[in-house]
């Protein structure tokens, strides 16, 4: 494909995020074919798309394929079915099914014993943000296929990261962006539960975000360079005086009588680095007892 010209290319599930990148490629320029399991919802995406019935017409002669169904085990049952992988060998196939590194690896794996070119992609968005400035993409495998194919992928997220080499890379930081996303909404759910259940308006609490995500972000610049030096020592605030302001939220919740098994998770984890002997250390020292098998 010479760079500037469009791309002929098909998108695998017209689920709302499958469906969602169709109609972004095609909103830049690009032939794109569609195909799901369910034709209906194929011929539903529009936007300049065109629908197929039939799995191996969707691919022939398609340059790039994006898969995005429900899981990997969904993704392999399709790409198993008789001629598709003859069809597609040579061609780029872009994974963004959400899964695991080891899900990667397995992908990997099944493109090089059919000679497609493979790419494991995350994306970090809703679909209702593809194709806007707050969508992000994480790639992981071949450098010179990502490059290839960059001016393409970037019609669904500006912000197209290329990771590592290592396939199982993008998964892998989606993970982990998406589990301190998960854990601090967690956190500031039971906070808001905190207040209500003391009589205190929740707006309260909300309105004191800075302050929270400001802590968040001292922390997490504080613990980069600790991990990186292996070196958790400091001046600030011990692991043993988190500690006693964590038993006291512990106690908060059971006054309250909310729920206070989240915040006794948070306590366990700490006393264990404390036990650990790290109790006069900064607070991410507890990355050591998360590292240890």
């Amino acid at each position: 494909m010479a760079p500037g010209s469009p791309a002929k290319m098909v998108v695998i599930g017209a689920g709302l995020m499958g469906s969602a990148l169709a109609r972004a490629f095609a909103a830049a320029g690009h032939d794109v074919a569609v195909w799901n399991r369910t034709p209906g919802k194929a011929k539903a995406v529009g936007g300049g798309t065109t629908a197929f019935e039939n799995l191996l017409e969707a691919v022939q002669g398609r340059e790039l394929v994006v898969v995005s169904v429900s899981n990997y085990v969904a993704s392999f049952e399709l790409l198993s079915a008789k001629g598709v992988a003859a069809a597609l060998a040579g061609k780029t196939l872009v994974q963004l099914t959400s899964g695991s590194p080891a899900d990667a690896r397995s992908g990997l794996e099944w493109a090089m014993a059919n000679g497609v070119d493979y790419l494991d992609a995350a994306i970090l968005a809703y679909p209702s943000f593809v194709a806007t400035d707050y969508a992000t993409v994480f790639y992981a495998g071949s450098r010179a296929v990502f490059d290839r194919h960059l001016e393409t992928l970037r019609a669904i997220a500006k912000n197209s990261t290329y990771v590592d080499e290592k396939i199982g890379s993008a998964a892998t930081l989606d993970c982990a962006i998406l589990e301190a996303y998960y854990g601090g909404s967690l956190a500031f759910l039971h906070a808001a539960a905190m207040c209500k259940a003391e009589g205190l308006d929740p707006k309260a609490f909300f309105a004191q975000k800075n302050s929270f995500l400001g802590l968040l972000s001292v922390t997490a610049d504080a613990a980069q360079g600790m991990i990186e030096n292996n070196d958790f020592t400091g001046d600030q605030c011990s692991l043993n005086t988190h500690v006693a302001a964590i038993e006291h939220i512990v106690r908060l919740s059971k006054d309250a009588r909310i729920s206070a098994r989240f915040p006794k998770e948070l306590l366990d984890n700490y006393k264990r680095a404390v036990s650990a002997g790290l109790g006069t250390q900064e607070l991410p020292a507890v990355f050591r007892t998360l590292t240890q098998d």
